[in-house]
Order: structure tokens, then sequence, then C-alpha cells
């Protein structure tokens, strides 16, 4: 078994056909077919099913793609740590984070691995999880529910955040000169973002009121926070967002979050990464993120 007969493995369980495989790996059809063969061969067992032109894993190859995965993410960290040898890490974010966060990120740990190409993929928290047991992403920092990281996921607390309404500087719910209530926010588009988890509150609860009818509210759609951001600054939509998200933009004048009694709903940010998986450049992205959020005030401007 070599790591090539791995790699296109993976790459038909991904795919679904011979056909894209190959092309995938850069390799003939017939040559991947017969890779594909020596690893069954090897392994004692079949570890597809034929289905029209495609291919899916059976039983034992639903079992080995994992391993394979985890295989394949562990050479490619090693590579990371081997000096002069080109790697990448993959490194998963929610959008609940400050507008620089990335940056930050990206320079501090550049500095110190310069041969790593990293790429980031942004998503929440449920399909952040299923990416890192699969070992399609190597670590993730994203906000998640209390109590929600899976048993083979090691979570590392950052910071916790609250949810709080915002609209641009010059809203005109910024100068009212007495209490907001609820008509005045249903007067106002909100924002939604179609990609945030399925939990997250799109309209505030009004403490000791009723709660806004959100057949009334009216919406509109964006398909991340961050686009969501140009949006709040630029017009009158309102957001209920994380105060995180929205802190850079605040430090800068650009957004205001309204005076308004709510309930509270918090969020955990935390740094996520598989139990089973070591990695000195790991560790190196954990500290990075450490240290960024006990200075975050630092970070803002």
């Amino acid at each position: 078994m070599d790591i090539r007969q791995l790699k296109h493995f993976v790459a038909l369980v991904e795919t679904g056909t011979e056909h894209a495989a190959a092309e995938d790996q850069h390799i003939s059809q017939p040559g991947l077919s017969s890779s594909i063969k020596r690893l069954e061969n090897e392994l004692g067992t079949p570890l597809f099913l034929r289905e029209g032109r495609g291919m899916s894993p059976n039983a034992r190859g639903h079992d080995f793609y994992p391993h394979a995965k985890r295989i394949l993410g562990n050479l490619r960290l090693a590579k990371a740590e081997l000096a002069d040898t080109q790697s990448r890490l993959v490194i998963g974010v929610g959008d609940i984070r400050a507008s620089n966060f990335i940056a930050v990120m990206t320079k501090e740990m550049q500095e110190h691995f310069p041969h790593i190409q990293i790429e980031f993929y942004e998503s929440h928290y449920q399909t952040l999880f299923i990416s890192l047991e699969k070992g399609d992403i190597d670590a993730a920092i994203v906000g998640i529910p209390v109590d929600s990281c899976p048993p083979t996921l090691f979570a590392k607390t950052l910071t916790r955040t609250q949810f709080a309404v915002f609209g641009c500087a010059d809203h005109p719910l910024t100068k009212l000169e007495r209490s907001i209530e609820i008509e005045d926010l249903l007067a106002y588009p909100w924002m939604q973002n179609t990609n945030g988890p399925d939990r997250t509150p799109l309209l505030p609860q009004i403490k000791g009121g009723r709660p806004i009818p959100r057949e009334k509210a009216k919406f509109i759609c964006i398909d991340s926070l961050h686009m969501g951001k140009e949006l709040l600054v630029n017009s009158h939509c309102l957001c209920h967002c994380p105060e995180l998200a929205m802190a850079v933009e605040v430090s800068r004048g650009r957004v205001m979050k309204l005076n308004l009694p709510i309930r509270t709903y918090n969020v955990t940010i935390a740094a996520i990464r598989h139990k089973d998986i070591q990695s000195a450049s790991i560790d190196y992205l954990f500290s990075v993120v450490d240290r960024y959020f006990e200075n975050a005030v630092e970070h803002l401007d």
C-alpha cells in the first residue's frame, strides 16, 4: 500500500466516478482502476459498489474512508513542520469574527511557517464539525453552543460573546429620544444570513414585552455575515448578531449598537481540532488565536 493508492481511493469516494477521480488525480482511468484494485487486494476486501457509470463505497469502503483521510491529513501536517517543504494548512472559520481576524492570524502564521500555504473555509459549526471529523480541514475557529462539541474533537474556549441589535451609524432609531418599541423595529428590514446555523435567533426577544412577530418582519437575505456588514453600513437594515462580529465596525464608528432591553443570548467562540491528530502547526495556530482574543481590544483598529 502506498500514498498514491490512498489518494486515488479518497478521490474515487469523493467524486463518485472513475473518470472524475482520474481527472482529479491527473492519472489515466485504467491507471486509477488498477491502483484501486491493488489496494483492495492488499486489504483483502472490495471497497466499492458499481452503480451504472458511478461507483460508491460499500460498508468496508465507508469504514476505511476516514482512516485514509486521516493518514493523508497527518502526512500533510507532518510535511508542514519540515523546513523548506511546501504544504498547506486548512482552517475552518465561522462568520462570528471581527473583520480583521483572518488577516491577523495569517500574518502571524506565515511569519512562523513561511513555507505553509494557508487555506480558509468558512461555514458554521454544524458543517465544520463534520469537516474536522472527515479530515477535510485541520482546525476550526467558530462559534458553538454550549456542550455541542463531538467527543472525537477537542475545543478550547477563546471567548464568549452575546447577541445585540445593530444599525448603521446614522440609523433613525439611534436618534430617537424615547424608548424603541416593537413597531419601530418592524419599520425596517432585518438581515438574515441564510447560511447561518439552524439555531441562530434572527430577531431579539424584548425583556418583559411581547415577541416580535416574525410574520410581520421584513428580511433581506444574504449568505454570509461579512457580506451583510456592507449592507448594514450602507442601509437602514437592522441586524441581530454577536457583538464580536461587529466589533471593528463599532470601533470605527460605522455601526452602532441599539439600546434595547433584550434577553441574553451567548455564543462561545472556540478553537477546535481532532483529538487524535497531533501537529506543531496546529499547536501554534491555537496559541495565535489565544493571544488574539487575550488582546482583542488592541486588534480592533
